[in-house]
Order: structure tokens, then sequence, then C-alpha cells
């Protein structure tokens, strides 16, 4: 029994949609990755933010003991100050204390704007926390959702492929062994609709000849690419 062209556009059409599926089970996975990605930055962008508030802390706490250093050494200078020897030994004193307090002051503008820091931290903290915690709901969702639809998918392309089986075993065998070794190599590829007078797989145009034998049902195969040809319905 000689091969149609709605034969070989009806093989076409079960080939692209097991390629169609494949190609929903293969993203499956990738999308879930990306979503885990996704999850995976927000906790390190949590994990960076409260790096950043321990040492700020560390930071205001090696302040505040400089700090209570000066102080106490501000302590020591006003007890010598009181008993200085001349004018000269007070006069040093004096400078002293006052270069020391001035570090002092600096200092707790430091320390201060330190601990601001660390409220806007901490501020940035709970928001990056709430961030996170939705897109990790959002990513369990993704996950549960993709693996059902990937259960699904695997039912249907089990259907599919068991429409083209059936299709496949009723080529006559001089079309088969053709038909067998380019579905391997091209899958879906192996095929292509008659566009006008041209291919419409690589738009080639095509001769006269070929055109004239797909217009009476035979399938052909395109001089260009080798794509079997047929006529879209």
């Amino acid at each position: 029994m000689p091969v149609t062209d709605a034969t070989v556009r009806r093989l076409h059409e079960i080939l692209l949609q097991v390629a169609d599926i494949r190609g929903q089970i293969d993203r499956g996975p990738k999308q879930i990755k990306a979503a885990q990605t996704k999850a995976q930055t927000a906790r390190d962008a949590v994990t960076q933010c409260k790096e950043q508030i321990k040492k700020s802390r560390m930071e205001a706490d090696r302040k505040q003991l400089q700090q209570r250093q000066y102080e106490s050494k501000l302590y020591e200078w006003q007890g010598k100050l009181n008993a200085a020897a001349n004018n000269r030994e007070y006069q040093a004193i004096k400078d002293q204390i006052a270069a020391d307090t001035q570090a002092n002051s600096v200092l707790s503008d430091e320390i201060f704007e330190i601990l601001e820091s660390i409220d806007s931290l901490q501020s940035k903290l709970v928001a990056l926390e709430g961030e996170l915690k939705t897109i990790e709901e959002d990513t369990s969702k993704v996950e549960a959702k993709i693996q059902d639809r990937i259960g699904v998918l695997g039912g249907e392309l089990v259907r599919v492929e068991g429409e083209l089986k059936q299709a496949e075993a009723q080529l006559p065998e001089d079309f088969a062994a053709t038909y067998h070794p380019l579905v391997k190599t091209r899958a879906e590829e192996a095929f292509a609709p008659l566009d006008d007078r041209s291919c419409g797989g690589c738009n080639t145009g095509l001769p006269p000849r070929v055109v004239d034998q797909l217009r009476q049902g035979h399938p052909v195969s395109c001089p260009s690419c080798g794509r079997w040809l047929y006529r879209p319905e």
C-alpha cells in the first residue's frame, strides 16, 4: 500500500506532540532549579545582612571600649592636672586632656552612626526574612505543581508514543526503511509541510515536479534539506 501525504502528515503531528511533551517534561527540573536558585539568593541576602549586623556590633563594642579607655585616661589626666608642678607641665596636661576629649567626641559620633546603621540593618533584615519566607513558600508550591505536572505529562507521553508506534506499524516496509533512520536522527525535523511552492522546513523553492507530486497526494523528500514533505490540511 503506498504511503499518502495524509499518513506523513499524521506521523509529523504525532512526532511534534511527542517533542512538545518531552520539552515540557525537560523544562520542569529547570523551572524547579530556577525557583530554588531564587530562594537561595534570598537566603544568602538574609545571611549577609546578619553578618553585617554582627560586624557592626563588634565595631561598636570595640569603639565603646576605646571610649571607656579615653574616659579613664581623662580621669587620670585630671588628677595629674591638679598635681602639676609648674605651668609648663600644667599646660601639657591640659593639651593632652583637650586632645583626648576631642578623640572621645569623635568616637561618640562614630558609635552613634554605627548604632543607627544597626537599626537600619535590623529593619532591612526583617524585610528580607519576610521576603524569604514568601519565596520559600512559593518555591514549595512551584515544586509540587511541577512534579504533579510532570506526572501528568509522563502519562500523556506514554499515550502519544503508543499512537506513534501504532502508526509506524502500518507503514510499508520500503517507506519504513527510510523513515526509521531519518526519524532516529532528526525526530520531528524529519518532516515539513508544503508552503505554497517551498519547503516548510528550509524555505527552499521546490521544482515543479515535486510540487505536482505533492498535490497529487504523494509525499516526497525535499531536494535541499531531505525532509519528507506533505500537503498541509
